[in-house]
């Protein structure tokens, strides 16, 4: 009798309730007693494939406006990357780059390189691997390289191109160890491979390249890192032992690196030691560097990072700031050296503009500045005017 009580309280305040929110919340087209028919749409999951691919074509010249005043590159460049997923936990990927040059008279002025090619995936849900050629950026500094020692470069066309696109792929090892807020690193370097200079016919020649070692197991090298991303900042330890790049001597390096944000401002620091540097000239050396970087701009950036690199003072002002809906990226770099900046350097100001989701284009001109370095006082009449346009696919 007592449920029967509470059974019949709880239809009548139930039926209540009904009538109410129906006078309220809807009007008579709207109730279900009408004769509109009621709409299941189903909505198609996108298939997840397990090959997929996606990559770029570049056009691009430069045009020498200094002594010469002539086409220096007309260039044909292509980026393809692939990834292909060989299980739940594994999946291979591949960048692929190939250009030709066809207005340059060098020696290198063709290349097909598989620049990565490797193999991920989690062994348990806080270990990864990764095997293969690789691309592994260490340090903080978006323009001058301190701790960031692991991969070689591309730089036939010194002030051209940012560091971010310059890296060249690597044979490694690696295993990623992962806790709430530290993560380790162990790495074993199987590929000595050095930086492409610019060769002797090039008007950016510097120095003969350096023979790399050879692949054995004797002369591979092994680093070590560990990182921290804390609430504001990122803590990073370095250690490596390797070949310094475009040299025949092994190089321990342990170093540091460590970002904090305030406010707008982020702070940025590397330190790097390394010993058995060249025996030639120094036994060792230790580089540092300290930047800042204010984004308190709308829709921009400025920074400024100083470096004690090599026993020489470089310092690297960059400004950033979009327009048209981010449409239009407008850019300059500053870089110099000395510490009254009398050994040289460059200026490079460009636009990139997002033309369509798949086109963009690109210009601006980079002017070296002479001075007491041997190396820009011989280019500084290699001043450039470029052009590029990228179809994306």
């Amino acid at each position: 009798m007592f449920l029967k009580s509470i059974a019949l309280s709880f239809i009548s305040t139930l039926l209540l309730y009904s009538s109410t929110y129906a006078a309220d919340g809807f009007d008579e087209e709207d109730e279900f007693g009408s004769d509109e028919p009621i709409v299941i749409q189903k909505v198609k999951q996108e298939e997840k494939k397990d090959f997929i691919y996606f990559g770029s074509v570049t056009a691009s010249s430069n045009y020498s406006y200094s002594h010469q005043g002539k086409i220096s590159s007309a260039k044909i460049s292509a980026n393809l990357n692939l990834e292909y997923k060989v299980n739940e936990q594994f999946k291979a990927k591949s960048t692929i780059k190939a250009y030709n040059d066809l207005y340059s008279n060098v020696t290198n002025d063709r290349d097909f390189d598989i620049n990565e090619l490797y193999i991920q995936g989690s062994l348990k849900s806080d270990i990864d691997i990764k095997i293969g050629r690789q691309i592994v950026v260490w340090g903080k500094s978006d323009n001058i390289r301190i701790t960031d020692t692991l991969n070689p470069m591309d730089i036939t066309r010194p002030g051209m191109v940012d560091i971010k696109d310059l890296r060249l792929g690597r044979v490694m090892s690696k295993v990623d160890y992962f806790t709430s807020v530290w993560s380790y690193s162990a790495i074993l370097l199987h590929e000595n491979r050095f930086s492409t200079l610019a060769d002797a016919k090039s008007e950016y020649f510097m120095l003969p390249t350096v023979k790399e070692p050879s692949d054995s197991l004797n002369n591979s090298g092994l680093a070590l890192s560990a990182n921290a991303a804390l609430q504001g900042q990122d803590i990073s330890v370095y250690f490596s032992n390797q070949y310094i790049d475009n040299t025949t001597y092994k190089s321990n390096m342990l170093g540091f690196a460590y970002n904090k944000v305030i406010s707008s401002y982020l702070i940025k620091t590397e330190i790097a030691y390394f010993d058995n540097y060249d025996s030639n000239t120094i036994s060792s050396k230790l580089d540092a560097l300290v930047g800042l970087e204010y984004n308190g701009i709308s829709e921009g950036s400025i920074s400024l990072e100083v470096a004690n690199k090599d026993k020489d003072i470089q310092y690297a002002l960059r400004f950033t700031q979009s327009y048209i809906n981010q449409t239009v990226d407008f850019t300059i770099l500053f870089s110099a050296y000395g510490k009254e900046m009398q050994n040289g350097g460059f200026a490079r100001l460009w636009f990139d503009y997002d033309y369509r989701d798949d086109i963009s284009l690109s210009t601006g001109f980079i002017n070296y500045i002479g001075g007491n370095n041997t190396y820009f006082e011989k280019i500084k009449n290699n001043d450039r005017l470029f052009v590029s346009a990228k179809y994306s696919f």
